[in-house]
């Protein structure tokens, strides 16, 4: 009996899709206008989704991620909650902490990889040799590193990701065992990593793709060797059965500790503290506000989407009363009639799900390049099962959802009542109109709250591309080249001064020589890629011990750098270089340091010592414009400025100014640099354009989509409320036949019809500016220089949201005003 219950519950499920496609089939256009809708709406929810799963929700491709923690500093007096760890703390992390299983220290770094074709410049990591064992991964190829492998410098082998091995090896086996080149130093590959293996805390565009070892508990001399000097990345596994909670509980024992025994290295006033977090939620880092953002704002987009695939149906159900009736008079149940409907609806977003995975694939690709310098795990974004069954699910429910409501209406249908008004040609009743009419409110509210979102981050991103970055990016090309500084210095090429001095000397000269070419410039660090400050003392202000001292940071560059980059020139003449790089005596101070330290003085000629107590002193020959260092939003600091003749260090960046597109002599410029060092990398090649843009990436990012959301929110409100007051204007056909026989002019028609729309708008505009208000809370940390609040916003987009819906209302009305009273009074 069960069986055969459920065999005919299963041939009114196929008679019901057999119905519902032939009767979607016999209304082509309305099944097209809709499963467009819905494609829409579920691709784009689709593609965020990807992102979310991919940044947010997928477990880390590692063993048992559950179990790892991220273990740093915190420095609260100075508001720094992710400082690095040092040697000395990571040995305490890993023996100290019986929560530990493990812990694995990660130094990032960038390495010249040379030895075995074009130079490269790589981003890399020296690690403890553990490393691997503590993420539970293991080389594909090869072996894992072993205690023996790191003689207390940095290793002589190294693990090569897959990437590299394929890229420089073109994924020979034989790889292993073969030899390369680490900043001058022969390096042996034992291993290779499985594909698409990742550092879990790397970030930018460049992968992190080779690791060599390094033994900390034997550590050279020459490895810096204090708990002060902060450098490393510390990755902890649990034991199995502890909890975050209880390793926090043990570090902040371990704390109070080091404090006591090292009273000197953590000075109480500085607040550090030993602290751990899951590793999942170290790598999301703070990009979760705005991905939530984005999920509620194409949210929102699903919900105008489905509210107007919802008004179809009603109309669609209204055009069937006379059908629906009947099949009731013969026998059929409401709840037959219902589930009816609801089959198509069903089918509908079904249909529209599977269009939508178009929308996705394309969306999510463009998701993933865009990504790329903002999210982090931005590689792995894309669509995998977990996102195709959101996508089901969120079809079926979607269907559910826009076809409820619909399904409940039409089942009403009342057999005498239609005929009635199907002689007459009249409105379906009030029920369904005030449905359609709620419905439009709602779409107009969530449209205007994404329209004003948008508004807010765009108002925000004009105010930051206003800003002035203190120099002329237009026409100007960087790169950046590394010098080697392999395990034995003094015997490299780029040991002293001299030698580095005239690499640069050289490279410059060769690149002059370049056609196009106007100026050539050195720095020790581009604009906005951070800054790091340095104490220095003024002379014949004495510091007392409760004072703290002044700092500022240090940036070396050529005498030719303030040209290059256009940056206004204040007081004095800048610096004066001369060839002995020990006489190289003067300095430029920026027009921040020159208000703050000098205020009521000429800063000219003052003296100030750099480089700690026994440092040298340096007269201010200069002051030049202030430039945005850390970001357009940060305001400029304290800047010192010394010729690279005094300081000249392994990293510089190029600075090369040209008469044409900057970009078109990128191939010309790299000629010039190997011609002089054919073994040199050179990377980080972009346009000083290029550098303000993926500056701005993350704000750009957010701003893209939402904008595009509201966009879309816009035209799917136009159509909805289209839509209505079409078919509105349409039911009421023989009423305005009437009045206009009894003498209504055409504009009082027009205005009749506009008037309805229109105060649709209105109650939908007031709802969603409450929303907006609400809303726009969460946007906060993403906005410069403007308020959540800012009426300027709201009542723009309410402005543009009520243009669109009265063009939307235009036509029905026109429509309205041509109708014929001759014919609507025949038909009455």
């Amino acid at each position: 009996m069960a069986d055969g219950r459920q065999g005919a519950h299963v041939d009114t499920l196929l008679l019901d899709l057999r119905y519902a496609l032939r009767g979607l089939l016999r209304a082509p256009g309305f099944a097209l206008v809709a499963i467009l809708t819905l494609a829409l709406g579920i691709g784009a929810n689709t593609a965020i989704f990807s992102v979310v799963d991919a940044v947010l929700l997928r477990p880390l491709a590692y063993a048992d991620p559950q179990q790892l923690v991220a273990l740093r500093g915190m420095v609260s007096v100075r508001g720094l909650v992710d400082v690095g760890s040092s040697a000395p703390e990571f040995k305490n992390f890993r023996d100290d902490v019986p929560a530990l299983a493990g812990a694995a220290a990660v130094w990032p770094i960038n390495i010249n990889f040379t030895g075995t074709g074009s130079p490269e410049r790589l981003q890399a990591a020296v690690v403890s040799s553990n490393y691997a064992s503590v993420l539970g991964v293991a080389p594909i190829l090869g072996r894992d590193f072993t205690p023996a492998d790191a003689g207390g410098k940095i290793g002589y082998v190294a693990l090569i990701s897959w990437d590299l091995w394929q890229r420089r090896f073109g994924g020979d086996s034989a790889v292993i065992g073969k030899v390369a080149r680490l900043d001058d130093d022969p390096i042996t590959i034992i291993g290779v990593m499985p594909r698409g293996f990742r550092h879990p805390l790397e970030r930018g565009a460049s992968p992190m793709e080779l690791w060599a070892p390094i033994d900390l508990d034997n550590p050279d001399p020459t490895f810096v060797n204090n708990r002060r000097f902060r450098m490393l990345e510390v990755i902890g596994r649990l034991r199995p059965g502890v909890t975050t909670a209880q390793a926090q509980a043990q570090l902040d024992v371990l704390t109070s500790r080091l404090r006591v025994e090292y009273a000197n290295e953590y000075p109480a006033a500085e607040g550090w503290h030993a602290t751990a977090i899951p590793l999942a939620e170290r790598v999301v880092g703070d990009v979760k506000p705005a991905l939530v953002v984005l999920l509620g704002a194409v949210g929102f987009v699903l919900l105008i989407a489905c509210v107007n695939v919802a008004n179809l149906m009603l109309t669609r159900a209204t055009g069937r009363g006379r059908e629906i009736a009947i099949r009731t008079a013969l026998g059929s149940s409401r709840s037959r009639l219902a589930r009816q409907l609801l089959t198509e609806s069903v089918l509908l977003a079904l249909a529209g799900g599977a269009l939508g995975l178009l929308v996705a694939a394309w969306g999510t690709s463009a998701l993933g390049r865009l990504a790329t310098l903002y999210l982090p795990r931005a590689r792995d974004i894309g669509l995998n099962g977990a996102v195709l069954g959101f996508t089901a699910l969120l079809s079926l429910v979607t269907g559910v959802v826009f076809g409820l409501l619909p399904a409940v209406q039409g089942s009403r249908s009342d057999l005498q009542a239609v005929l009635k008004d199907a002689g007459r040609g009249t409105s379906a009743g009030g029920a369904r109109a005030r449905l359609r009419a709620g419905l439009v409110v709602v779409e107009v509210a969530v449209a205007l709250i994404l329209v004003a979102g948008a508004g807010l981050l765009l108002r925000s991103f004009q105010r930051l591309v206003a800003v002035e970055p203190g120099f002329d990016p237009s026409h100007t090309l960087t790169m950046q080249v590394w010098l080697s500084w392999p395990n034995e210095p003094e015997k490299g090429r780029f040991f002293t001064p001299q030698q580095r001095i005239g690499f640069y000397d050289r490279i410059q000269d060769a690149i002059r020589q370049v056609p196009g070419v106007e100026a050539v410039a050195l720095t020790s660090r581009l604009p906005l890629r951070g800054t790091s400050g340095t104490r220095f003392t003024i002379e014949g202000r004495p510091q007392t011990a409760d004072e703290t001292p002044p700092r500022a940071e240090v940036r070396t560059v050529s005498l030719s750098y303030f040209g290059a980059m256009r940056i206004s020139v204040l007081q004095g003449t800048g610096l004066r270089e001369v060839a002995d790089s020990q006489a190289a005596s003067s300095v430029v101070i920026n027009r921040t340091m020159a208000d703050k330290y000098w205020p009521n003085e000429n800063p000219m000629d003052r003296r100030i010592q750099l480089f700690g107590a026994q440092g040298p002193w340096f007269t201010i020959a200069g002051v030049v414009g202030d430039v945005r260092q850390v970001a357009l939003e940060t305001p400029a600091r304290e800047e010192i400025y010394v010729s690279y003749r005094r300081n000249a260090g392994q990293e510089m960046s190029l600075i090369v100014r040209t008469a044409g597109d900057p970009e078109a002599r990128t191939s010309a410029v790299l000629g010039a640099i190997h011609a002089v060092d054919p073994e040199q990398p050179v990377f980080g090649v972009m346009s000083m354009e290029q550098l303000l843009a993926d500056a701005g990436a993350p704000r750009r990012f957010s701003l893209l989509l939402l904008s595009l959301f509201a966009c879309i929110a816009l035209l799917l409100s136009a159509i909805g409320i289209y839509g209505v007051m079409a078919y509105t204007t349409n039911q009421r056909r023989q009423e305005i036949g009437i009045r206009l026989a009894l003498g209504a002019l055409p504009r009082d028609v027009f205005g009749l019809v506009v008037g309805q729309g229109m105060r649709l708008v209105a109650l939908g505009l007031a709802i969603g500016l409450t929303g907006a208000w609400a809303l726009s809370r969460v946007l906060a940390k993403q906005l410069y220089q403007i308020t959540t609040g800012d009426p300027l916003t709201y009542l723009s987009a309410a402005l543009l949201l009520g243009i669109v819906a009265l063009a939307a209302n235009y036509l029905p009305a026109v429509r309205a005003t041509r109708v014929d009273p001759m014919v609507s009074m025949r038909s009455e």
